[in-house]
C-alpha cells in the first residue's frame, strides 16, 4: 500500500524590526521559537530585519531566506504600498520608511511566501505592499487592553496610559482590513483584539524552552525570593511598586531577614529606586540568569496589570521552582493550576504563603517539581507551532475554494 505523500510545508516569511540577543522581550522570546518549532516540523522559514541579528539570536534557527532593509531613504524598486489615509498617518506615527514597505513586498515575492507574519507592536505599515501571501500580525498583547489596564484613577501618572491605548487601539483598527489574522497568546487578548478589530484572531499559547529553562542544584539562599524581566516595561515596573510599596514591608515584618532581588534588563530611574528599599536588591542586565535564579528559594510574580502571558512564569515553572503569584499573573495558561502554583491577593497573604515556603523545604520542593511537569506538558513551542500552521493552511484552504 502506498502512503499518502504529506501536504508541502508552508511557506513563511517572518519580518521584525530586530532580534535581539540576549533575548529580553516577548517578541524576540516567541518570535524565536516559532520560527524554531515551524523549521523543525517541515516548514520553510525566512526573517526579514532592519539589521543582521548577531550570531547568539539567530543560533539553532534553520532559516532559508535572510534579508535585512536597506538604510532608510535609499530607493527600493518594488510592490507600491497601498495605504489608506488613516494608515498613512499611522505610516508616519512610526515613521516607517517606504521603501522598507516596498523591500517586504519584493521579500514576500522573492521568498514566494505563503504567509507575512509582522512580529511586533510598530510593524502592520510593513504589510502595505505585501500582495498575494496571507498576512498576518503576531501582536501577542492586545495594545489598547495593555495601556488601559495600567491606568489607575487615583495616580495621576497613569494617566496618560489612556491616551495610548487610544491610540494603540485606533492603530490596530485602521490596518484591521489588510489582515488576514492576529496571534495572539491569551482569551483575554483575543477578546479585546476581536472587539477592536473583528478581524480573525487566534491564540497561540506560548511555550517554553524546557531543556534551557532547567533545574540546577544551587546552594539556596534563605528567606530569599526573586523577579526578573525589563525594567521598562510598565507592567513589571507597576508589579514591583505595588510589591515593594504594599507586599514586602508586611514580610520583613514577618520575617526581618527576608530578602527579595529583581534582575532586570534596562532599568529606569524609577526602577533604580526600589533597590533602595530595605531587603531589596536590585542587579541589572544580566545575559544568563539561570544560576541566580535557582539560588532563590521562591520566584515571586505580583502583576497587578498588563496582558498575555508571563514568560518569566512559564521559565520559573520550567526551572522547577516554587511560584507566588498574583491571579492577574495566571492569563493564558493552559492545564489545572492547583498544586503548581500559589496565589495571593492582599500582602497578608503574600506574607503567608512566601513564610509557608521559606520554612518548608519539602513543600518547595513538590511545588517545584509539580510546576515543571505542568509546564513541559501543557506549554510548548511544538504545540503553538502546530497551532499556527492549522490556522495558516485552512485560511490557505478557505482561499483555494472559494
Amino acid at each position: 500500500m502506498i502512503e499518502p505523500a504529506a501536504p508541502p510545508g508552508l511557506r513563511v516569511l517572518f519580518v521584525k524590526e530586530g532580534l535581539a540577543w540576549p533575548r529580553a522581550s516577548g517578541h524576540d522570546i516567541h518570535c524565536f521559537y516559532m520560527m524554531q518549532a515551524l523549521a523543525g516540523q517541515g516548514h520553510t522559514i525566512g526573517l526579514m530585519t532592519a539589521a543582521e541579528p548577531v550570531s547568539e539570536a539567530v543560533a539553532g534557527l534553520d532559516l532559508d531566506f535572510r534579508r535585512t532593509f536597506a538604510p532608510d531613504g535609499e530607493f527600493v524598486a518594488g510592490p507600491e504600498p497601498r495605504l489608506t489615509r488613516l494608515q498613512e498617518r499611522f505610516r508616519n506615527y512610526w515613521g516607517i520608511d517606504p521603501n522598507r514597505q516596498r523591500a517586504v513586498g519584493r521579500a514576500a515575492a522573492e521568498f514566494r511566501a505563503d504567509a507575512v507574519v509582522v512580529v511586533g507592536l510598530d510593524v502592520l505599515p510593513y504589510l502595505g505592499a505585501v500582495e498575494g501571501p496571507l498576512r498576518v500580525w503576531y501582536a501577542a498583547d492586545e495594545w489598547a487592553w495593555h495601556h488601559l489596564s495600567q491606568v489607575r484613577l487615583l495616580r495621576p501618572s497613569t494617566w496618560g496610559d489612556i491616551k495610548a491605548g487610544v491610540i494603540k487601539g485606533l492603530y490596530e483598527r485602521a490596518y484591521k482590513g489588510m489582515l488576514d489574522a492576529v496571534w495572539v497568546v491569551s482569551e483575554m487578548d483575543r477578546r479585546w483584539m476581536r472587539w477592536v478589530t473583528g478581524t480573525r484572531v487566534e491564540v497561540l499559547y506560548y511555550g517554553v524552552n524546557g531543556e534551557h529553562f532547567a533545574p540546577r542544584e544551587k546552594p539556596q539562599r534563605p528567606k530569599s525570593c526573586a523577579f526578573w524581566g525589563r525594567l521598562d516595561f510598565g507592567p513589571n515596573l507597576q508589579a514591583l511598586e505595588w510589591f515593594c510599596g504594599r507586599v514586602w514591608p508586611t514580610v520583613r515584618r514577618a520575617r526581618p531577614d527576608a530578602a527579595f532581588t529583581i534582575y532586570g534588563f534596562q532599568p529606569t530611574p524609577r526602577a533604580n529606586e526600589l533597590g533602595s528599599v530595605e531587603g531589596v536588591s536590585l542587579i541589572p542586565d544580566l545575559p544568563d540568569l539561570r544560576d541566580e535564579i535557582a539560588a532563590h528559594e521562591v520566584v515571586v510574580l505580583p502583576f497587578v496589570s498588563g496582558g498575555g502571558v508571563k514568560n518569566k512564569l512559564l521559565e520559573a515553572a520550567a526551572m522547577g521552582k516554587p511560584i507566588v503569584c498574583t491571579p492577574h499573573a495566571c492569563s493564558g495558561l493552559q492545564g489545572p493550576l492547583e498544586g503548581v502554583l500559589r496565589q495571593a491577593r492582599t500582602p497578608v497573604e503574600w506574607t503567608r504563603e512566601l513564610t509557608a515556603l521559606w520554612a518548608d523545604a519539602d513543600l518547595r520542593r513538590r511545588l517545584g517539581d509539580a510546576a515543571r511537569r505542568w509546564v513541559t506538558e501543557q506549554h510548548t513551542w511544538q504545540a503553538a507551532a502546530r497551532s499556527a500552521a492549522a490556522g495558516l493552511e485552512s485560511m490557505l484552504q478557505a482561499r483555494r475554494s472559494a
